[in-house]
């Protein structure tokens, strides 16, 4: 009883801090949840032993980390440690700009701590005969003081600009002298897994643990581990001279601080007349607007950084106005070298959702998608003989009378579109696959999805979305409309007070976006107005 007594009054005198629960304990209970809760969100990027091997993988840049290394990025400790608890804890929370790994700040602490844990175990490594637990062998790290932050003054600033600009500190040799991560070593840059990597473009304001002066004080001194980002502790031991060219490289990005995906709520407000598939009609005027952040899958320098939505309806109809960035309009899709501009909607099936990426086998998603070049093709459908007016085709050789060979005098048959050719000789078509046919009666085709490879276009008798995309001034502006319910067992259903899970997909065409190479969303709530 005695013992009983210290053990409790030790725990109440020392607590575990900012509600954090002890770790590293063998609690076989957090473990299990931990583990659920890794294989639900985790694992299609990470893999399902953490070996950085998801599905999700093949389509993300950089890629995704190997927990089995115990090499993580975002420390508070000194260059070769291993993070903290709480280190991990906050990546989980606020994600990493400037990479596919989102926010979960969704999460409750308590299932973020249980993650925590499970990860933990994945650090194994072979040694010899026997395999280790690296975070069980590792010393005790050194956790970096961070001492007090200076105010900012024009001399430290441009006592930081000499440091970014100095040689031996080689800051521009990666980051290019005006900080847009364009230096002469850049596109030469590779992570000691030999992929390659992209040095950040400081203006864009994208800080992958986070956009504080201290934040990025502790980015220079513990540097980021797996990738050409030195620490900067022994090189620069002067606490001064670190704060300097903190302030000089944050002050590239003026106040700009880009914000990892998160959770949002867009209402769809009721209205009492007719919707219009025009953006620019007046009733849009008054729909408040909620602008999602969007991160990249594969990453560059030039991105939209965020959607806006309006939804709104009528009873009868749900309709969408989806707006972002792009400066190049780009239309055709026909030769290899050609992407178009595109947008999709994604809404989860069930509940609870499953993976913002497209869904999983058990918890399935309807897509709705938009493409410019369906679009184009309503007006007129675009082919080959569009790029190279100039071509000719060879004649079908069993094909007579439709496609006589006797036309010695005119010589071979001048192309034409596919539209117009027999569906025998195209064999997507001829086979039924929706995604080959060349008369497609809408900009918008409605998909359904249960992970990657998974996608599939549903029948044309099932095909009630519509959409009409507008470029204006460098910004698309995108309407999807469709019936509020439906017939088909694979369409969401939207009903007043009911909450549905929804998210977002870019594509740019200027950039070479296609499939997997997009800018996404997560998970936001859509609450369908009383």
């Amino acid at each position: 009883m005695r013992k009983s007594i210290i053990l409790i009054a030790i725990v109440l005198l020392i607590g575990f801090g900012k509600g954090q629960k002890a770790l590293g304990k063998n609690n076989s209970a957090g473990s299990s949840s931990g583990q659920e809760s890794f294989k639900k969100n985790c694992a299609v990027c990470h893999g399902e032993k953490g070996l950085g091997d998801g599905l999700a993988a093949r389509f993300l840049f950089p890629k995704p980390r190997n927990f089995s290394d115990v090499m993580f990025k975002i420390r508070s400790t000194s260059s070769g440690d291993v993070p903290t608890e709480q280190d991990l804890f906050d990546t989980i929370k606020n994600g990493m700009p400037g990479s596919a790994m989102p926010s979960f700040s969704y999460l409750q602490d308590e299932e973020r701590w249980d993650l925590i844990e499970y990860i933990k175990t994945l650090g194994v490594k072979k040694i010899g005969r026997k395999k280790v637990n690296i975070w069980k062998i590792r010393r005790k790290p050194h956790v970096i003081k961070v001492p007090p932050q200076p105010g900012l003054t024009s001399e430290l600033l441009a006592m930081g600009k000499e440091l970014y600009l100095d040689k031996d500190i080689a800051c521009k040799e990666c980051h290019g002298e005006k900080g847009r991560g364009d230096g002469p070593k850049a596109s030469s840059l590779k992570d000691d897994w030999d992929y390659p990597t992209v040095p950040n473009d400081f203006t864009r304001g994208i800080y992958k643990g986070g956009g504080t002066v201290r934040d990025l004080y502790l980015r220079f001194t513990t540097g980021m581990a797996g990738t050409p980002m030195p620490s900067f502790e022994e090189s620069l031991p002067s606490d001064k001279d670190r704060w300097a060219l903190t302030y000089y490289v944050k002050s590239l990005a003026g106040k700009k601080v880009a914000k990892q995906l998160s959770q949002e709520k867009i209402v769809v407000k009721k209205v009492n007349k007719e919707i219009s598939m025009d953006p620019k009609d007046d009733i849009w005027k008054d729909v408040r607007v909620v602008k999602i952040p969007t991160m990249l899958l594969w990453q560059r320098q030039e991105a939209a950084e965020a959607v806006s939505i309006k939804a709104i309806q009528n009873s009868r109809k749900i309709a969408f106005l989806i707006e972002w960035e792009d400066s190049v309009v780009n239309s055709r899709s026909i030769r290899h070298e050609d992407f178009t501009d595109a947008v999709a909607v994604q809404f989860a099936l069930t509940k609870p959702r499953g993976h913002f990426s497209m869904g999983s086998k058990e918890d399935p998603v309807n897509i709705w998608q938009w493409r410019l070049d369906r679009q184009m093709d309503l007006e007129k459908f675009h082919d080959m003989e569009d790029v190279y007016p100039a071509m000719v085709r060879d004649d079908y050789q069993l094909a007579n009378p439709d496609y006589p060979k006797s036309l010695e005098k005119e010589g071979h048959l001048p192309i034409s579109s596919a539209q117009f050719h027999e569906k025998t000789y195209i064999t997507g078509w001829g086979a039924g696959n929706q995604f080959s046919t060349p008369t497609r009666p809408r900009a918008v085709e409605d998909l359904n999805a249960g992970g990657f490879s998974t996608l599939e276009i549903q029948e044309s008798g099932d095909q009630g979305v519509a959409g009409q995309g507008i470029w204006n001034n460098g910004n698309w502006q995108v309407v999807f409309m469709r019936s509020m319910k439906t017939a088909s067992a694979k369409d969401v259903q939207f009903e007043v007070g009911k909450q549905v899970s929804i998210a977002f997909a870019l594509w740019d065409g200027e950039r070479r976006d296609r499939d997997g190479q997009k800018a996404v969303s997560f998970w936001q709530i859509l609450e369908i107005e009383k």
